[in-house]
């Protein structure tokens, strides 16, 4: 059985992680290893204590049983994941995830232009398009920790500011002439009207993937050094250099107006309840992998390591006990209290290739492999599969690491694709 905790990341940054965790007031959590999750080499400054708030983290399940392994949020989209021991499923998913997505400025093609949810009454001739590790896989050394408000500290209360704004990310990534160093900024996770007017953040159309919402623009809340030095290390791989970088996060004051809505194989709104929708996220609210999937890919890779980074596939939901592919056929399941619906098998592109650790992009691994034998879905002859997306089945549910998985229905799956002309 692949874990993540002795066959991912071993290395921790230089200093003591427990004596760090402690000093920041968190209770500890006696599985030292998953840290490596969260940490990498390098000379970083430990961040001073977010008042009001604490760092939200997280542990693996360690049984045999059909169980959830790890809970994983990527707050900014693409970016390094963040771990939970314990998730609130609302109807775009997992509480925090995928909230943040950076974005760079593009040239509107006549292509955007005939897109159905291109904005009719846009003029300008460039737009903000997302950008994730397809065309910058240094996306992955950007890491994340999340501070979120937390009434059982000490220095608790509605005026202070990471309160008042939802809680804060702190985002650090390698300084590109000084790799030993790292730089980092601290933004609001979910900003109040007050910060909102007062820091004048534009309200942008944003392309992700062929929906155009309207986000908020955040990088006022970045300085113009970090900025720079993001733009340079993203673009370090590239011959050409990142001009024009922007960090966007889910408009979330608008009552949900500008979620994008989920149809193809998701559920009906009438027969669950609520409207699914997501907001970075690619196409469906959870994205869950099988552990025993990946160990069977592992053993078609030509480097014979006999190890795959779980991180690649980048899910939320990973789960441990079923036989390797017994997901291809789920249709229905019951974590916990709750059922989800699981929607559709989950069309691999490259991102894979990406080495989470390092941000270097293999040709072939593991697209290689999974072409071989893992073209099993009708609705995309061409294209291979692995793990699964689900819908939650109510609007709001709790979700655990350990939690049991309950198969309540299977059936066959068709890969809908969205419909022709977005």
């Amino acid at each position: 059985m692949s874990t993540f905790i002795n066959n991912s990341v071993m290395d921790l940054s230089t200093h003591s992680v427990t004596t760090y965790i402690l000093a920041l007031g968190v209770p500890f959590v006696p599985i030292a290893a998953f840290f490596a999750w969260e940490y990498s080499h390098g000379k970083t400054k430990e961040p001073s204590i977010q008042r009001g708030c604490k760092r939200l983290e997280g542990l693996e399940g360690t049984n045999d049983q059909w169980r959830i392994k790890a809970l994983v949020i990527y707050p900014i989209k693409s970016c390094f994941p963040v771990m939970l021991g314990h998730g609130h499923v609302i109807p775009t998913g997992l509480r925090y995830d995928r909230q943040f997505s950076f974005a760079e400025m593009v040239p509107v093609s006549r292509t955007d232009r005939e897109k159905p949810n291109f904005p009719k009454d846009y003029k300008g001739k460039h737009h903000w398009k997302f950008i994730t590790q397809r065309e910058y896989p240094l996306l992955t050394k950007v890491k994340t920790e999340l501070w979120v408000p937390d009434e059982n500290s000490p220095t608790y209360s509605t005026k202070e500011p990471n309160v008042a704004n939802g809680g804060c990310l702190v985002v650090s990534f390698p300084d590109p002439v000084k790799n030993d160093l790292n730089v980092s900024f601290q933004i609001p996770f979910d900003p109040s009207e007050s910060r909102i007017k007062r820091m004048k953040y534009p309200e942008e159309t944003m392309q992700i993937w062929v929906d155009f919402p309207q986000a908020l623009d955040m990088t006022s809340e970045i300085s113009a050094i970090a900025l720079s030095k993001l733009k340079e290390f993203l673009s370090s791989q590239k011959l050409k250099k990142l001009e024009n970088l922007a960090l966007f996060r889910v408009d979330s004051g608008r009552e949900n107006k500008q979620l994008r809505e989920v149809y193809r194989c998701a559920p009906k709104k009438e027969d669950i309840g609520y409207q699914p929708v997501v907001g970075f996220a690619d196409a469906y609210p959870l994205h869950m992998l099988n552990m025993s999937s990946i160990d069977d890919l592992a053993t078609h890779l030509r480097s014979n390591t006999g190890h795959l980074d779980p991180r690649r596939f980048r899910a939320n939901l990973y789960i441990e006990g079923p036989e390797a592919f017994a997901e291809d056929n789920w249709k229905l399941i019951r974590i916990g209290d709750s059922r989800y619906h699981v929607s559709s098998r989950t069309a691999r592109c490259l991102l894979p290739n990406v080495d989470p650790e390092t941000g270097i992009k293999d040709q072939n691994e593991p697209r290689r492999a999974m072409d071989q034998y893992r073209k099993v879905d009708e609705g995309c002859p061409k294209v291979p599969c692995l793990g699964m997306q689900v819908t939650p089945m109510q609007a709001e549910s709790q979700i655990k690491v350990g939690d049991e998985i309950e198969l309540l229905e299977t059936g066959e799956h068709f890969y809908l694709s969205w419909p022709k002309g977005l």
